[in-house]
């Protein structure tokens, strides 16, 4: 974005700071360790010296020696009395005017503790020279009686000795600066790599793009932010998907809420307009006393018929919409069959008859649903087979499904009619004209049914021969049967 600053700028420009002061405290802590060190060692060398030393010198004039082991200087030494004495000409005017040269005697401020320690060192000044020196001084014992032997070098000449070994400790610590400055550099890139993956795939998943799977990296924070982002792109899918389903739920529930609407207007203003026309004429005196017990018995017809009507709709729109509560358990066909065989067994029509296979027949179902399809299926083919003609229920074992045929000897469905019987209020011809009650529900219903038990439903039909109704239902593995 414009005026933002991208984040491997930051890192660099906090590291470049932090870098730099991190390497001047370095350098000067580092320069000051070796300078101690350097005036350390001279010290050592001198004391060496000092120790080696097999002359020595009461005069104010220093004694040159050539062994350093360390530095390679040349240290400088003088022999001073017991008492730490030593003398400086001093060029004086005699009382006739000519110049006259004496010796000062002066006395050393450290020869007392060099007498007390036997030998010491130190970084200062001495007397006798000018400037910084490193000196070693040693109390020794002479054919010409005790004295203090001290021995100096300028600590000007040591530095100049070690200026190389700072160089290359100034130019070390450069160096581990520029590569220190390289690796901030690669991790930054590394770093905003990631974050700009990150970015791109915030982008996609504004864009509806939800498939989206960040590698697994190496750094456990950069690791977490991956992980964090594939899974909100993972449970943004799920629920897109979810919300997809839902809206198509929701759709479906709208169409079938205005086709029960629909349908329900359409199929109860026939019965309502019989029922009002009646009522009419029977308010009107237009009906004779012998019309009347006519009139009644139509009445009774068309309420009984309207409220049929009535209660297949309001079941058939629960169990589409979902709002049926269907519990599939394991079922007894057997036992359901033979419940159902029961309810038609006094009443008189066509001859039923049951064929189950040898084995027990357990199938995945809600008890009651599948009471309700045998149920619907066996009365409407009672209604369309003749008192002399026979019904016949026959259940076989498909692998992992169990198949329910219902045959008829019936008048059979016209070839042209048998895609629609599926439909509402989908009816014949031959009933439509015949009058009979029939509301066109009852293979909806069973449809709806055997649909939500994860079912299929299927017809065959000759017209004159009969009509074969089958549905399937999964087969149950479990032993422990639900009963109604």
């Amino acid at each position: 974005m414009p005026g933002k600053r991208p984040l491997s700028h930051i890192i660099l420009r906090y590291h470049l700071w932090a870098g730099a002061l991190t390497l001047g405290v370095m350098m000067l802590l580092l320069l000051a360790m070796m300078d101690d060190i350097a005036q350390r060692l001279a010290c050592y060398d001198l004391a060496v010296e000092l120790r080696a030393t097999s002359s020595y010198s009461t005069s104010a004039t220093p004694l040159t020696h050539h062994s350093t082991r360390h530095l390679r200087i040349h240290p400088q030494q003088i022999a001073l009395n017991a008492q730490g004495d030593w003398s400086q000409p001093e060029l004086t005017t005699a009382p006739n005017g000519r110049p006259h040269t004496r010796l000062i005697v002066h006395s050393w401020s450290e020869a007392d503790n060099v007498r007390a320690a036997g030998e010491l060192h130190g970084t200062g000044h001495l007397p006798w020279v000018g400037g910084q020196v490193v000196w070693s001084a040693r109390s020794i014992v002479t054919p010409d009686g005790p004295r203090i032997l001290v021995a100096w070098e300028q600590l000007s000449a040591i530095r100049m000795a070690t200026a190389l070994t700072y160089g290359a400790v100034i130019l070390a610590t450069l160096f581990a600066f520029i590569i220190s400055m390289l690796l901030a550099l690669r991790i930054s890139r590394y770093t905003t790599s990631v974050v700009r993956r990150v970015a791109q795939s915030g982008r996609e998943m504004a864009a509806g793009n939800y498939q989206i799977h960040l590698p697994a990296q190496p750094v456990q924070e950069l690791d977490e932010l991956s992980s964090v982002i594939t899974d909100l792109a993972h449970d943004l899918d799920q629920t897109t998907v979810d919300l997809r389903h839902e809206h198509q739920r929701l759709t479906r529930l709208e169409v079938l809420q205005r086709q029960f609407v629909a349908d329900a207007s359409h199929e109860l203003r026939s019965p309502l307009a019989a029922m009002s026309m009646t009522l009419a004429a029977w308010d009107d005196g237009l009906l004779s006393e012998t019309e009347q017990p006519e009139a009644l018995a139509r009445l009774r017809r068309e309420a009984k018929r309207l409220g049929a009507l009535v209660t297949q709709l309001l079941d058939l729109s629960r169990i589409e919409s979902g709002r049926e509560h269907l519990s599939p358990a394991p079922v007894d066909a057997s036992a359901v069959i033979t419940e159902v065989a029961e309810d038609f067994s006094s009443l008189p029509g066509a001859t039923i008859s049951v064929s189950l296979p040898d084995e027990p027949v357990t199938v995945s179902a809600d008890f009651n649903a599948l009471y309700r399809i045998l149920h619907n299926l066996i009365g409407n083919a009672r209604r369309f087979t003749d008192p002399s003609g026979s019904i016949h229920l026959l259940v076989v074992i498909e692998d992992s499904m169990v198949r329910f045929n219902v045959n008829d000897s019936g008048c059979g469905i016209p070839a042209e009619e048998l895609p629609f019987i599926w439909d509402r209020f989908a009816r014949s011809e031959r009933v439509r004209a015949s009058g009979e009650i029939g509301s066109g529900l009852g293979l909806a219903i069973v449809k709806a049914l055997v649909d939500a038990m994860d079912g299929q439903v299927h017809a065959e039909s000759t017209v004159g021969i009969g009509t074969t109704i089958s549905f399937t239902l999964p087969l149950s593995t479990e032993t422990e049967l639900c009963q109604a």
